[in-house]
């Protein structure tokens, strides 16, 4: 198996998902939902995938994995289409820079980005967050220059776990779809593998899921990307 090409996820596989997004989204529903009560507020996080006991999202849940058109449909169930685009709007653009605000990084990025494209593979980066919001993270951590191709789920026709992002990537930069290595930390990322064709699954430990959430489906589980050149070396 050759692998030329590196896919990663962004939220808890590139930046720390519960330092980031827990604050943010406690500080935009506070924002948003101001006439709302404390518990009423509470329970919108809860049903969009905040589990108050850990503080953290669960595993597969919308906060974890969906797009922001999911978390649309969970806290204004019922609107027109009109309706849906205005809200979308609201968390893709008016509240953009909460995420900048907040975020935090898992490790260093650069160094091991350097050392995988040292390897001479392609890297890019396949989020069912927006295409804008991902460039904002990765330039806000010195990350962006080293990717071939940063994507969203407003860049291809269907977001994860459709195989779209990662054949969007092989195209753009002239490899196969099985020869990418998709990286993640949730269940659909290595469901996007599946459906793609891509060589490898490899899940990653840093984010919303345990081990038994991503081995049945994965080629490989580890703590986080700082054992990618490592196993790809090992594979090669």
């Amino acid at each position: 198996m050759t692998i030329k090409g590196v896919l990663f996820d962004k939220d808890g596989t590139l930046i720390d998902v519960t330092g980031t997004w827990v604050p943010a989204y406690q500080q935009l529903l506070n924002e948003v939902f101001a006439d709302r009560s404390p518990a009423e507020i509470e329970a919108k996080f809860t049903a969009a995938g905040f589990d108050p006991v850990s503080g953290a999202f669960r595993a597969g849940s919308v906060l974890a994995q969906g797009t922001t058109r999911d978390i649309v449909d969970i806290w204004w169930p019922g609107l027109d289409a009109a309706g849906v685009s205005e809200k979308v709007r609201l968390l893709d653009i008016d509240y953009r820079d909460l995420g900048v605000r907040h975020l935090k990084a898992l490790m260093p990025l650069r160094p091991v980005l350097a050392e995988l494209r040292a390897m001479g593979l392609k890297l890019g980066v396949a989020t069912n967050d927006t295409a804008g919001s991902a460039v904002l993270h990765m330039r806000a951590l010195d990350a962006a220059d080293l990717f071939d191709i940063i994507l969203g789920a407003d860049s291809v026709a269907r977001p994860k776990p459709s195989g779209d992002m990662i054949h969007a990537f092989a195209d753009a930069v002239g490899i196969e779809a099985s020869e990418v290595a998709m990286v993640g930390d949730n269940p659909h990322d290595m469901e996007t593998a599946h459906d793609a064709g891509a060589g490898l699954a490899i899940g990653v430990l840093s984010g919303n899921s345990a081990h038994d959430h991503l081995a049945p489906l994965a080629d490989h589980v580890i703590a986080s990307i700082a054992g990618l050149p490592r196993l790809i070396k090992g594979l090669s």
